[in-house]
């Protein structure tokens, strides 16, 4: 194991974490997590497998929160029966236990692109007999990861940190328009090396390719897709908070920075996936509308994309050299992506991942053995059909608990539905191109605090305090003072 400069930077960050707690931690991990292409250690024993700091960033703030009784105990809560939680754990867990069992009783039994990397970091690009490899456990340490930051989050966010998460995760959204800035900024300026201190990971980058004239924007991710996939989900949330005109100011400045690089990041994951986004804001919009409680928010968005929209691109037809660039671009990502090499590649995954979920009789390979180019095939080809309907459970029980959501104030319940629209978003990008089955931190803290703002009302008693010269100072009260019991109604 080798220590990156940046990975000492995160180590100190992780120390003050646990120090100044919960704040200072969610707002360090929300700004991490935009550093997809940048690694803390790396571990060539593990293939030359990467760690991000986000995830290095993680262990410290669980941690934290292990040293904090109450947040330990609303954490616990969180992914007790029935919420959320309990079927993302049993999701997880599952799992953890198939990248153990199911790829030595399938050993050999169909044919599977691995995701183990090689010692270079690269994958292999020939189909080779089903095995055990490095990549069982590191997923499997990847996907515990986000159950741990699921946990952690929903727990804060039934703690009452629900509106300063929302908060961090705007100021993230900025900070990802503000990377996409800077990553068009240097490679116009033929000064990309500046950003060579956060691509450091044992990827392979693609951060200097263009399409039509376009540069694909990644900003601090290894490709244009992922920076898609994660400016998409920041949308999500940002225009949810706007149109529901909570914390309007701020979300509407967020959206407007950050939609126009969905536009221009040539991402056929990223146009796909919010062309669905975007159907589902205005169904959201019409709801409201034809409950009577529709603001000049939801009004203003139908008009815009339904009647400005369409003006716009007229107009733009009018103009032919723009119209073609445009059109150029569009045929490159969309008409033509199947027919190109990548394209064909990822078919290829495809087919060999349901292949293997068939030949494995529905179990699955086991966590982290095939790798695909669909969420959905790589959870049917990992972890099989059980696998598969656990994280489908998961995720009706996050959407039914929007609908169920009778109590608490207005502001928390928007900032739930916020997060449920982003984690939507997440997986529906992944179910276009997702290699694997590990959905991000991101996803995990979108969904957590989903789950936290939108939980069953809980009651809190309380031990009686210590006497004043014995208590702990005020970051340690809301812990170390006082153990919290949990009645649920």
């Amino acid at each position: 194991m080798s220590i990156e400069p940046l990975g000492f930077i995160v180590l100190l960050l992780g120390l003050l974490a646990m120090v100044n707690g919960a704040r200072f931690a969610v707002t360090t991990l929300c700004l991490l997590t935009l550093l997809g292409a940048a690694a803390a250690l790396q571990l060539p024993a593990l293939g030359g497998s990467s760690i991000q700091p986000s995830h290095l960033l993680l262990l410290f703030i669980v941690a934290a929160t292990l040293l904090r009784p109450v947040q330990t105990q609303a954490a616990l809560a969180s992914i007790a029966y029935p919420g959320p939680g309990f079927w993302f754990a049993a999701y997880v867990l599952f799992s953890v236990v198939s990248s153990f069992f199911l790829p030595r009783i399938f050993a050999g039994a169909t044919l599977v692109y691995s995701s183990a990397r090689d010692a270079t970091g690269m994958m292999s690009t020939v189909a080779a007999p089903l095995s055990p490899g490095s990549s069982n456990l590191s997923q499997s340490v990847y996907l515990l990861g986000d159950l741990a930051c699921f946990a952690v989050v929903a727990g804060l966010a039934r703690l009452g940190y629900q509106r300063f998460i929302a908060q961090q995760l705007i100021v993230a959204s900025i900070a990802c328009f503000a990377l996409a800035l800077l990553d068009i900024g240097t490679f116009l300026t033929g000064q990309s090396y500046l950003l060579d201190v956060i691509r450091n990971a044992n990827y392979t980058m693609h951060t200097a390719e263009t399409i039509s004239g376009f540069k694909r924007i990644v900003g601090a991710f290894p490709e244009a897709s992922i920076y898609g996939t994660v400016a998409l989900a920041y949308f999500s949330f940002t225009l949810l908070l706007w149109l529901e005109r909570v914390r309007s100011r701020m979300a509407g400045m967020a959206t407007l920075f950050i939609g126009p690089t969905i536009l221009l990041c040539t991402s056929t994951t990223a146009y796909i996936a919010g062309l669905f986004v975007v159907c589902m804001f205005v169904l959201f919009c019409f709801k409201r509308l034809i409950a009577g409680s529709a603001k000049t928010s939801h009004v203003t968005f139908l008009a815009i994309t339904l009647f400005l929209i369409p003006c716009a691109i007229v107009a733009l037809s009018l103009a032919p050299d723009a119209w073609d660039s445009i059109a150029s671009l569009v045929n490159t990502t969309l008409s033509d992506k199947l027919q190109s090499q990548s394209g064909e590649e990822r078919t290829a995954w495809n087919t060999l991942a349901l292949i293997a979920f068939v030949d494995t009789s529905t179990f699955g390979a086991g966590l982290g053995t095939v790798r695909a180019s669909s969420f959905i095939a790589a959870l049917l080809s990992n972890v099989g059909l059980t696998g598969t309907l656990l994280f489908v459970a998961f995720l009706y029980s996050l959407v039914r608990a929007s609908g169920r959501h009778v109590s608490g104030d207005r502001e928390t319940h928007a900032i739930g539905n916020a997060a449920i629209m982003a984690s939507i978003s997440q997986i529906a990008s992944a179910a276009i191109s997702g290699s694997g089955t590990d959905l991000g931190l991101l996803f995990s803290t979108t969904a957590g605090l989903a789950a936290g703002c939108l939980a069953e009302p809980c009651t809190w008693r309380l031990r009686a305090p210590r006497p004043l010269a014995i208590r702990h100072p005020p970051e340690a009260s809301a812990s170390l003072r006082r153990s919290p019991v949990f009645a649920t109604r």
